[in-house]
């Protein structure tokens, strides 16, 4: 799906002629796992049993969304709205972005490691059917239209596939990737080419990647020609899941809860033995002036949810996110949409952390710059021998070579070999103060046990070692080696002691209505990874660094805080209640004179010709008059209401009033008789907050006038004090 909404979708159905195909039922062994599937993945990794979805040895059913913008198609959220976006998610979140060339691997990396921080999931498309966000690869000549048949037989081998290589290479370890996705919404060619694009392009991204999933990113089966051509495009070896959009809801305005595709989709991936998720779904949504309001989308989406997931979806979608709000009748949503503390909240089977605790032996031979990999600077030599791990090693003698080893657990233990010519390495974790490590024996050992790190809390940490260039007095030397290093990787799972937590600010009594800052303090034996806000019960936001601080907007009356502190096992501290009183909002009606000339709050601020005149029966005396057209003035204040006076006279013309950039209104200041101080305008009743008046010279009047004079004389606001 894309912003150019289900036209195109529907246009599709006119114009996909695509052949059904039926092949062989797909192997599967003991297990039903297809051939390449792994059940022993690495922690934290999604893998799939059969047609079930798991993470760390439970099942796993997910409702997620869209969010194609993270990598910068359309408005790219900037890094505080990323930081959030991810920050809000359910526990173990899965997510589909795009992951398409145009957009670049930088703003890829930066997506995956806000992911990776918030130990949430993607699911990465790469390459787009529909040829959009300057996906053009392929294209096939016309807005909206998809990739020409020839760029599936052959044409995707040119650019696509380096693409594909290059990221799933750098993200091959990262535990964030929950899965990749072939294409979006494949489509214009026959089912055969498709299906051999489909075997050729994931047999490419197993062979880099066995332990990450495999989706489709398929349409739904009337693109490939019914269940039949659905099933045969997903008997492949190396695609794991298969993928169903719909958007039924508004088809014909007929809220339909389960798509008529959902059934064929779900009988031929249960015939294969493979998941199936709903890839998109989404409702048209708006406060007014849409069929379907909010409040109506989200409980018609929890609908969808719940059949979708009871009739054996892997996990359902829906379309989309973007970083600023929306006010117009759409299928995007914005942060302050209440589909996402629904998504939130949904009621799921709880996924356990990761309860490896184990330790992993890194050796030296993996070289790179990501987790558990050395990267070697400076000079060093390969060394190789029996008794060293994996028979072989690095040494160095150069004062200043080093190395780094970044990994995620709570302890290393560093190994190498001793000698009579050997020296002492500087050695520190995550830039901390360095420690002497001393290579030095009068007899040779391999695999010796060096140095140990502290209990680190869990988290990413980074190892260096340097060669120092220093020995102790009985060496003949200053070799360090590199040969292995063991990291105990978190047990999150045995950790079952809660944090505690305390609302430090405010502690009782009465606030201010309006904004108030409410801090609190948090500890945990390990760590903590976030802390909750709730209010009267309701989870209000949440903030995971310390100092844990949260802005509430308060409304008037008695309330309840409470702040809960979680730690990365799930354990849950709760603070002790502290109940605050907030004060009634006053407001007062100020009148502004036009002599009060600003940019500030209460201000008048003029732009174009004006003169200032005198008189008795002005307010205070004095007002600004023009009638060069496009002058105007503002006034700006935080309050509910706005009324506008001024002179009228037969000479006067008409004005241009709007607040806050809305629809401007006429005012005409025209009288046959001279009038002071008229009331001339008075604005709607507004939202309590900051508002801006504007008042133009139109350049108009009306056929009783014998000019265009604006005045500017008084404003009363109804502010809030």
């Amino acid at each position: 799906m894309h912003s150019s909404s289900i036209l195109h979708r529907l246009r599709g159905l006119l114009v996909l002629s695509l052949l059904a195909a039926c092949n062989a039922p797909l192997e599967e062994n003991a297990e039903g796992l297809p051939t390449g599937a792994s059940a022993l993945a690495p922690a934290n990794f999604l893998y799939r049993q059969g047609k079930q979805l798991y993470l760390n040895g439970a099942p796993y059913q997910m409702v997620g969304l869209n969010a194609f913008p993270l990598t910068g198609c359309g408005a790219a959220p900037n890094d505080a709205q990323l930081d959030a976006f991810f920050a809000g998610l359910r526990a173990n979140g899965l997510t589909r972005a795009w992951a398409f060339k145009p957009q670049g691997l930088a703003n890829l990396e930066k997506v995956v490691a806000a992911a990776e921080k918030y130990n949430q999931k993607l699911i990465l498309t790469l390459a787009d059917g529909r040829s959009y966000c300057g996906e053009w690869d392929g294209y096939n000549g016309s807005d909206g239209s998809g990739k020409q048949s020839s760029w599936y037989s052959s044409g995707y081998k040119t650019n696509y596939v380096p693409w594909v290589k290059q990221v799933v290479t750098r993200f091959a370890n990262s535990p964030s990737i929950g899965m990749w996705e072939l294409i979006n919404e494949p489509g214009d060619t026959d089912n055969t080419t498709l299906k051999a694009f489909f075997n050729d392009v994931s047999t490419t991204i197993k062979q880099i990647d066995p332990n990450h999933l495999i989706s489709s990113g398929s349409w739904a089966p009337w693109a490939y020609g019914g269940q039949s051509g659905f099933q045969s495009i997903h008997d492949v070896p190396n695609v794991d899941v298969g993928s169903l959009h719909e958007y039924d809801y508004d088809y014909n305005n007929g809220n339909t809860i389960v798509s008529p595709h959902f059934a064929p989709a779900i009988a031929a991936m249960n015939a294969l033995n493979k998941p199936l998720i709903v890839g998109e779904t989404g409702i048209n949504g708006a406060d007014s002036g849409c069929r379907t309001n909010r409040t109506q989308r989200r409980d018609a989406m929890r609908q969808k949810f719940q059949q979708y997931l009871a009739g054996g979806a892997a996990g359902v979608f829906v379309w989309t996110w973007q970083a600023a709000n929306v006010t117009g009748c759409e299928l995007n949503f914005g942060p302050n949409d209440p589909m996402l503390p629904m998504i939130h909240d949904y009621p799921l089977a709880s996924v356990p952390p990761p309860t490896t605790g184990d330790t992993v032996q890194l050796n030296d031979s993996v070289v790179g710059s990501g987790q558990e990999q050395f990267e070697f600077t400076g000079t060093w030599e390969a060394g190789t021998g029996t008794g060293k791990f994996q028979s072989d090693d690095h040494f160095s003698s150069t004062t200043g070579s080093s190395y780094v080893v970044r990994f995620t657990g709570t302890q290393a233990k560093l190994y190498g070999s001793v000698a009579s010519h050997h020296g002492i390495a500087s050695v520190s974790v995550d830039n901390g103060t360095a420690v002497d490590v001393d290579f030095y024996s009068a007899t040779r050992q391999e695999q010796a046990l060096l140095w140990t790190s502290p209990t680190l809390s869990s988290g990413s940490h980074t190892l260096k070692v340097t060669v120092s260039g220093r020995k102790n007095s009985s060496s003949s030397g200053y070799v360090i080696t590199a040969d292995r290093v063991d990291v105990t990787r978190a047990t999150q799972g045995s950790d079952t002691t809660a944090p505690t937590v305390s609302i430090t600010q405010p502690t009782g009594g009465t606030v201010a209505v309006g904004s108030v800052t409410v801090q609190s303090s948090a500890s945990d034996n390990v760590g903590v990874a976030k802390v909750e806000l709730w209010v009267d019960g309701v989870k209000l936001a949440e903030d995971t660094s310390s100092p844990y601080s949260f802005t509430w907007s308060a409304t008037a009356g008695q309330h309840s805080l409470v702040a809960k502190a979680v730690d990365a096992a799930g354990n849950v501290g709760t603070s002790a209640t502290v109940t605050v009183t907030a004060s009634s909002q006053q407001t007062v009606v100020v009148q502004l004179n036009d002599s009060v000339v600003g940019t500030g709050q209460e201000q008048f601020e003029f732009t174009g010709t004006w003169e200032a005149g005198t008189g008795t029966g002005k307010f205070q005396s004095d007002d600004h008059y023009s009638n060069t057209t496009g002058s105007s003035y503002v006034v700006r204040f935080t309050g509910t209401q706005a009324k506008l006076y001024g002179s009228v006279a037969s000479h006067h013309g008409i004005a241009s009033v709007s607040v806050d950039n809305g629809t401007a209104v006429d005012v005409d200041f025209y009288s046959s008789t001279r009038q002071e101080q008229a009331l001339l305008w008075t604005s709607p009743t507004l939202s309590s907050g900051s508002h801006t008046l504007k008042v133009t010279v139109s350049g108009r009047k009306n056929s009783s006038s014998s000019g265009y004079v604006i005045t500017a004389d008084r404003v009363d606001l109804t502010v809030v004090r």
